[in-house]
């Protein structure tokens, strides 16, 4: 079974008009300023990866676009005029 991670203590310093809105918007809900801080640690954490993953596979898609261009680009310099380049589409031509 995997073992539930420790808690992480941290220490903010925020602005005193960040701080004021965080003690405002924590109180109107019933809630601790420290509870809201770490929801908001969470999810900013969430986005952030998200933001990366994202990134990631932008850069695997590059990377592949660029690798079927060089393969394509080798076809046809080979003297592949005679090759249909729609078969190495997905989505082709109806007709």
């Amino acid at each position: 079974m995997a073992s539930t991670p420790a808690p992480v203590s941290l220490t903010i310093t925020l602005p005193a008009d960040v701080a004021a809105a965080l003690q405002q918007a924590a109180a109107g809900r019933g809630w601790t300023p420290e509870g809201l801080a770490a929801d908001c640690v969470a999810q900013s954490l969430e986005v952030a990866t998200r933001h990366r993953v994202v990134l990631e596979r932008i850069d695997r898609v590059d990377a592949a676009l660029l690798d079927m261009a060089k393969a394509l680009g080798a076809i046809e310099a080979a003297g592949g005029q005679d090759i249909d380049l729609s078969d190495f589409c997905r989505y082709r031509k109806a007709g």
